[in-house]
């Protein structure tokens, strides 16, 4: 036990939020953790202490506050990118703060709102080779060599997540791409290693579509680098994709969706210019004939006009 501690005060100490960071619903559950941890490692509290919840106890309060505010969320409409940047970011910070208190090797919770499944492994060696989730929705594949990262900093403890929210189908940047639409369902990844921006090996997500749909998806994440939070492509591709499916590869970890828009928009943007200059030059054409017809018309009206007028002049002349 005494790696899960030193791995319970790295997280701890890493994790700690500050006031303002995270949307009310979180507040006192965040307080929990927090107290959860401070004793775990004989910290200076003093007296007594009530008995302290257990990982399951705590993850499954996780799972309730979390089909709340999906709940709150599909009720009241998008909230702003910044909320969804603090709600993605608690139960991302959540999630690593119990997973070192699980005691079961796989621990799943479903509700009608939220599904999450925690793996953990607790060996003196490093676990190598592949590891995989999957839930009703999702399927995420990976490696133990991605879930622990550097090998030096290993403690004997490594834990693997994989939740995905059923209620969160109207999430939405409120910037640049309010009118795209989520065609998976969103879901979050969360591994031991700390260093998740630039992964040793990709990892594979694969998403089941919410309809059949012949429109090729784009794979997105949620990032919150350059402002409040928008959906952005980079580092994820995706690999494989029919009306049913589609499997995307990323290069970091992070709450993963699938959308439609981006790339018909583009398209359909191609597609107008296009078609206006198409326009433009049958109506150039259009003109240039009115023109020549009309000219010829008045060059035969005036030779016509001429000859008369010879024949006139000859007439006369007899």
């Amino acid at each position: 036990m005494a790696t899960d501690k030193l791995s319970v005060q790295s997280l701890c100490d890493q994790h700690e939020t500050q006031p303002g960071q995270t949307l009310p619903g979180f507040d006192s559950f965040l307080s929990l953790l927090r107290n959860n941890c401070l004793v775990l490692n004989n910290s200076t509290l003093s007296g007594p202490t009530r008995p302290l919840p257990t990982g399951d106890v705590l993850l499954t309060l996780l799972v309730n506050t979390t089909d709340v505010l999906q709940l709150d969320l599909q009720s009241n409409g998008h909230r702003s990118s910044s909320e969804v940047t603090k709600l993605l970011k608690t139960i991302e910070i959540s999630i690593r703060l119990i997973a070192p208190l699980l005691t079961e090797n796989v621990t799943r919770i479903e509700t009608n709102h939220t599904d999450v499944e925690i793996l953990v492994r607790r060996d003196k060696t490093p676990p190598k080779g592949p590891v995989s989730l999957t839930n009703e929705n999702t399927q995420l594949d990976t490696t133990w060599e991605t879930v622990i990262g550097d090998y030096q900093n290993y403690q004997g403890f490594a834990f693997v997540v994989l939740l995905s929210y059923k209620n969160l189908d109207s999430l939405k940047d409120t910037t640049s791409r309010q009118n795209l639409q989520l065609m998976s369902s969103a879901l979050t990844v969360s591994v031991s290693n700390s260093n998740t921006t630039n992964l040793p090996q990709l990892i594979n997500l694969t998403f089941n579509h919410l309809q059949s749909s012949d429109v090729d998806p784009t794979c997105v994440y949620w990032s919150d680098e350059n402002g409040p939070g928008v959906w952005s492509e980079l580092g994820c591709t995706s690999v494989m994709s029919n009306s049913n499916q589609t499997v995307c590869s990323c290069s970091h970890l992070s709450t993963f969706a699938l959308l439609k828009g981006i790339h018909q928009k583009k398209g359909t943007g191609q597609l107008s210019l296009v078609m206006w200059g198409g326009v433009f030059v049958a109506l150039t054409c259009v003109v240039l004939s009115l023109i020549t017809t009309l000219w010829c018309r008045f060059v035969s009206r005036k030779r016509r006009g001429g000859n008369r007028l010879k024949q006139d002049v000859q007439l006369h002349r007899k």
